[in-house]
């Protein structure tokens, strides 16, 4: 995706489905040909091993509580957008409507919602 244009008059805004430079949609499967040690497993807590982070992040990493994630409903918690992306399997990718992307992974089965809103001023925190 393209952070900001190159200059001139501003166009009308092209929905997601007709502004994207590559279609990504189909079937996809991953190939693990690196780091087979972290990509087979979601991480245990406190790894933050493979990521750049200060003492403050790790502190936060590791308050992190699988047990009560699982007593709560929510064992799959840990399988976030960015871990659901590194683990191997299988997506669909396909539109949800001009303007929405649509994963589906078969690790942690799971639906990925990529909103793309006029302005490119993205919903903070969401996960889709």
């Amino acid at each position: 995706m393209f952070a900001q244009g190159r200059g001139g008059g501003a166009g009308a805004q092209q929905p997601g489905r007709v502004g994207a430079i590559k279609d990504l949609t189909g079937y996809w499967v991953s190939v693990v040909s690196e780091q087979w040690h972290v990509r087979m497993m979601v991480p245990p807590r406190g790894d933050t091993e493979m990521l750049p982070v200060n003492a403050e992040a790790r502190r936060i990493t590791n308050t992190w509580d699988p047990a009560k994630d699982e007593a709560a409903g929510e064992a799959c918690r840990s399988y976030g957008a960015p871990t659901l992306m590194r683990v191997p399997g299988r997506l669909h990718i396909t539109w949800a409507d001009d303007n929405t992307l649509k994963i589906d992974a078969d690790s942690g089965t799971q639906t990925r919602l990529l909103h793309f809103e006029a302005g490119g001023a993205g919903r903070a925190g969401e996960a889709g």
